[in-house]
Order: C-alpha cells, then structure tokens, then sequence
C-alpha cells in the first residue's frame, strides 16, 4: 500500500504560531510508515528559527521563492499579484499530486481556493490560526465557499472558536484539534529565576514583566506598555520585556521613547528559546485583541509563571490557577493592579496533556485516516 500523500500549504515560516503547529507536524510526520507529508511555503526561506531547523533537520518542505508581480503602484499591485500566486500554487499542486491539502492560515485561501478545486484534490483541510472574525468582506466569502460550497474541513482549536466559526461562516462540520506543545521539552528547559535573569542580563531584584509573541496591531502590546507606564508608579523597580518581532516594533519603541522609558523597556527580539523570558519573569501580560489558542500563555503556564490575559484569549488556554483574565472594558489601571496582584488565584478550564504534541499529531492522522476511508467507500 503507498503513503497517502499529504500537502500543507503556508505563506512563510516567519515567526508565528501557525508556523510552531505547522513545525511540530513536520518532526512528528518525518518518518510516517503511512503519511508522506509535505510543506509547501509561498516565500523563500528566512533566518527565522522554523526555517533554521527545516534546513539543518532536512525536512519535507519545498520553497516556493515567492514569485511577485513586477508592478510597484500598491493600489493595483494585489491585482496583477493574484493570477501569479494562483498559478505558481497551481503548478505546486499538480507537482506534488496530493490526496489531502491542508491549508494553514484562512487568507491564503484567496489564492489556493481556485488551484484545488480545478485539480479536483479529494479531501481538503484548513486549520483556523485565529479568530473567524478577523475576515471580512470578500476574504470572508472566499473562506465561506471554500468550508460551504467546496467541501474544505474546517480544523478548529478550541471549543470556544467552533461556536465563533458556525455564526462567523456558517460551517455545520468540523474536526477539533487542539495546538500541540512539546511539554516535556519546554519542562526539560525550565532554569532558576536568577539563573535565566543573569543569562538575559537582566537585575536580580527588578520585578520584570513579559510579553511574549509577535509584533503586530492584533497583539495590542500598546495596551501592555501603557499598563507597564502605571506598574511604574507603584513599583519603580519594574522592568518591560518583549520578546518578538514585527512591523509594530518601530511603533512600539516610539511609545517606550514617547513616554521616556528607554531604560525600563528590554525589547530582546525573536528568541530561539523562549524558556528563559518565562523564567526570568515575575508575571505575563497577553493583551492581544483576539486569540485563537494562545501558544504562549501555555507555554508560561508550563513554566510555573503568572500571567494576566485579555478577554480575546480562549478561556481553554487556561491551565493552571495562575491566570486573571481581564474584561472587555478594563482600562490600563485595571491591568497594572492585576500585574501587580501577586496573590490571585484563578481556575484551570482544560488541562496540560490537552495540548500535548504528539497526542495532538497522532491524533491529525486519525482525523486524516477517517475522511480518506470515507472518501475510498464513497467515490472508488
């Protein structure tokens, strides 16, 4: 019997979630007596740590060098851009002639809608990496064919976005996955407080706070440095972290520059082990508008850390007592009373082993396994 053929489909493997879900499938999947997948990525590769490990692993993924448009007028730019990644995925497709496409990240299925319906792909998959929500307009009708009309399986993370899901696109099927995190290789990393503080410069006796993830407008770390600028006053010890990077990050620096605070203000940029910031933190501060499972605040769970999140987080991140989750309406005093609450207990929704990584593998290739023998029983 051969492999049943599996092609993941991704913009770029830059620094994100989607990318750590779309890695930890790629080291599960490497040496599959059944599966053969294979990552296909729009853009050359970067310097980014995924693609620092695809190249020195020599994992299955093809660069697709991303083929652009050589017109420069932004207005019409996406116009003349379309046809060509339309094509260029096309071609991919019929490269790799795949039983099963997985599409990872819903935007990209501007693109990649057209190519897979015209190679008639029999199973098709997208993993929902953030809020329904966020697309709108014609994006939203795109994804709305694809999961209504097209026979896309829609693959949600938690229980909270199924319901956001059904009334944002009207989807009736679905497979629940949660995000896969390497537990035992993140417990394997934890190091002492003084220790991870000296390995990252930081002061011994300084109440740090963290924030963690990429540099970008739905992360709101706006939000977390103007809490920071209140924590200040009460605790003059104080110390913002931020690990990542993004287009905000100028943004970002002209707000710690504007309320001048460049001295209280650690902007350590993408961070190939993120264990020690979680170490070396007092407390986690995850202010992003809206989440779909949020990776990091697991990740510090793990870690024994601390942490204060929005309302846009799923509650089913919370694993632990040591999670606040603010609401809707609670401005920056708010949140610096509740970094500054050493003493809150909360209560854990889901627990640890809900996210563990090869559970969470092993369990995708059930979900494969179930659609492709239904698929053989119905149509050969």
């Amino acid at each position: 019997m051969s492999k049943l053929k599996v092609m993941h489909l991704i913009w770029s493997m830059k620094a994100g979630g989607a990318q750590q879900i779309v890695l930890n499938y790629l080291r599960d999947f490497k040496d599959d007596p059944d599966i053969e997948l294979k990552l296909y990525v729009y853009t050359e590769p970067s310097n980014s740590k995924y693609d620092t490990e695809i190249r020195e692993r020599g994992y299955n993924v093809e660069y697709l060098n991303n083929p652009s448009t050589r017109v420069k007028l932004p207005y019409i730019k996406r116009w003349f851009q379309r046809p060509i990644s339309k094509k260029t995925w096309s071609e991919a497709i019929q490269k790799f002639q795949p039983d099963i496409v997985h599409v990872h990240i819903s935007a990209l299925l501007s693109n990649t809608l057209e190519p897979i319906i015209n190679a008639n792909i029999p199973i098709r998959f997208d993993t929902l990496h953030s809020d329904p929500r966020r697309y709108v307009g014609k994006e939203k009708k795109i994804i709305c064919k694809a999961f209504n009309e097209e026979r896309f399986i829609p693959v949600c993370v938690t229980k909270e976005q199924v319901e956001l899901a059904k009334k944002h696109y009207g989807i009736k099927n679905f497979e629940l996955l949660r995000n896969g995190i390497d537990i035992e290789s993140i417990k394997n990393r934890i190091i002492s407080k003084e220790e991870a503080r000296n390995l990252l410069g930081l002061p011994k006796d300084a109440f740090i706070i963290a924030g963690v993830g990429r540099l970008n407008k739905v992360k709101n770390f706006s939000l977390l440095i103007d809490s920071f600028v209140e924590v200040l006053k009460e605790k003059p010890n104080a110390i913002l972290v931020i690990a990542g990077d993004g287009e905000e990050k100028k943004n970002l620096h002209n707000q710690v520059k504007k309320y001048s605070i460049e001295d209280k203000v650690k902007f350590l940029g993408q961070q190939s082990n993120i264990v020690p910031v979680y170490c070396a933190s007092d407390v986690l501060g995850v202010t992003s508008i809206s989440e779909s499972s949020s990776l990091t605040l697991i990740e510090a769970q793990i870690c024994g850390l601390r942490s204060v999140i929005s309302s846009g987080v799923p509650s089913e991140s919370i694993i632990s007592s040591l999670v606040k989750q603010m609401s809707p309406s609670d401005g920056v005093h708010m949140w610096s009373r509740a970094f500054l609450d050493e003493n809150f207990m909360g209560e854990a929704i889901c627990k640890v082993d809900d996210y563990e990584v090869h559970e969470s593998s092993k369990k995708l290739k059930e979900i494969y396994f179930k659609h492709w023998n239904k698929y053989r029983q119905d149509y050969i």
